[in-house]
């Protein structure tokens, strides 16, 4: 079975759920949709895809919010998604929290389109500039998810050394720490900063995320330079929450980390 197989099936499992939750049939939906039942069968089956206006119309007749739509836009539009990720942007569209350690770089989620693009440059030097903004455009098309009504619940813990990073151009960093000082007087966003001289730091192996979804379990997400891995064993998962919450004991509490992040920020300057 291909990716894409896949990538419909999933999608068919998230529309059966919320037609569930909704308490509607498969015809119904159709009526309200103005969309033939067969093919909100062959939707629900994994069978076949189907076009953009579809898609919001039934996201509208199931009152998902955007949810279904985001799904669809993340597993079947040429946002420039690189093809291991899809998967995780799909579970990151229906998250209820997600929980994102960082030790290199900020985190997609909450990174500025400066930032995003001179890493992007920079891990792709060879790489097309128009493809370049494909890659910063579906970035930025992913934060859309924090400004829902309903955004999930994130926590970031970031190691200090990441916004210690120095860029050619000066203005990456103060710009980048002030997003996320502004984030994090959000009501769902917390962010804290783990110091560089923290001993017997648990997260020096390596960045990884924990995503949750309604009514489903955690699910890991470690990311390569080249290539990423969701793990969903559930010993493998529950390490990774021993070590996110190691981490988030050993980091500076929401007010200290930010005005960690503001002394940082006076020092890029």
């Amino acid at each position: 079975m291909g990716s894409s197989d896949n990538a419909r099936e999933r999608f068919g499992r998230l529309l059966k759920k919320y037609r569930g939750q909704a308490g509607i049939t498969q015809q119904e939906l159709a009526k309200v949709a103005v969309i033939a039942q067969s093919t909100i069968s062959d939707l629900e089956s994994g069978k076949k895809g189907t076009r953009r206006e579809q898609v919001e119309r039934i996201d509208k007749a199931l009152i998902a919010n955007g949810v279904l739509l985001n799904a669809w836009e993340a597993t079947f539009s040429s946002t420039g998604m690189i093809g291991y990720f899809r998967e995780v942007a799909e579970d990151e569209q229906v998250a209820v929290e997600i929980r994102e350690y960082a030790l290199g770089l900020v985190p997609g989620l909450v990174q500025v389109e400066r930032y995003a693009r001179a890493i992007s440059q920079i891990a792709s030097p060879h790489t097309a500039p128009d493809q370049i903004e494909k890659f910063v455009r579906t970035r930025l098309y992913r934060q859309e998810i924090l400004d829902r009504d309903h955004p999930p619940k994130m926590i970031v813990l970031l190691d200090e050394s990441v916004l210690l990073r120095r860029f050619s151009d000066p203005a990456v960093m103060p710009e980048q720490i002030s997003h996320l000082l502004k984030l994090s007087h959000r009501p769902r966003v917390t962010i804290q900063i783990i110091p560089t001289d923290t001993e017997d730091h648990a997260g020096l192996s390596g960045s990884f995320r924990l995503s949750t979804a309604p009514d489903s379990s955690p699910v890991a997400y470690v990311e390569g330079q080249k290539t990423g891995m969701s793990l969903k064993e559930p010993e493998v998962v529950a390490s990774y929450e021993r070590t996110f919450a190691d981490l988030q004991g050993s980091a500076l509490p929401v007010s200290a980390s930010r005005s960690w992040m503001e002394e940082i920020r006076g020092n890029h300057s």
